[in-house]
């Protein structure tokens, strides 16, 4: 099963054109984390943006004490993911 999901994982990647473009243009897509981070983000700043396939973005909030969030935002939601680098 492993194995299966982990081709699927990668033939996605590699079946990838870095000429199409986002599902959510990147403006939108910061909207959508700010959103997502609410309260937090008068303690955090956005370091990194990243899009990957199918259509999501990974942006990436560090504090000044170091701490992480991991805002993934795609077509259909935003979620925070703590302390989390994205895996692309």
């Amino acid at each position: 099963m492993l194995t299966i999901v982990s081709s699927v994982a990668f033939a996605t990647l590699w079946l990838f054109d870095p000429k199409t473009a986002p599902t959510i243009p990147l403006p939108n897509a910061y909207g959508r984390a700010m959103t997502a981070l609410g309260s937090a983000t008068n303690e955090f700043h956005c370091t990194d943006a990243k899009f990957n396939t199918p259509g999501t973005w990974f942006f990436s909030f560090y504090s000044t004490n170091g701490a992480l969030k991991t805002v993934e935002v795609s077509t259909n939601s935003s979620k925070v993911v703590d302390g989390v680098p994205p895996t692309l």
